[in-house]
């Protein structure tokens, strides 16, 4: 039985904070957004900005397709 890593996007340290500020946010929010546990359309863009600006690497069962 193989065991399935949960869909994220891993970005640098401190990366996350910086996300949002610039989303005027909350931290949580940016977080819950990286690891897939929000789908709103902020939540969709934070990912699509750490992917872009900050280098951000999506691991996870989603992402190996």
């Amino acid at each position: 039985m193989r065991m399935e890593m949960k869909r994220r996007i891993i970005v640098n340290h401190g990366d996350v904070e910086k996300i949002a500020r610039s989303f005027q946010c909350t931290r949580e929010m940016a977080s819950k957004a990286l690891n897939y546990k929000k789908d709103t359309e902020l939540a969709k863009k934070i990912r699509y900005v750490a992917k872009a600006r900050y280098g951000g690497v999506e691991i996870g069962s989603e992402a190996q397709r």
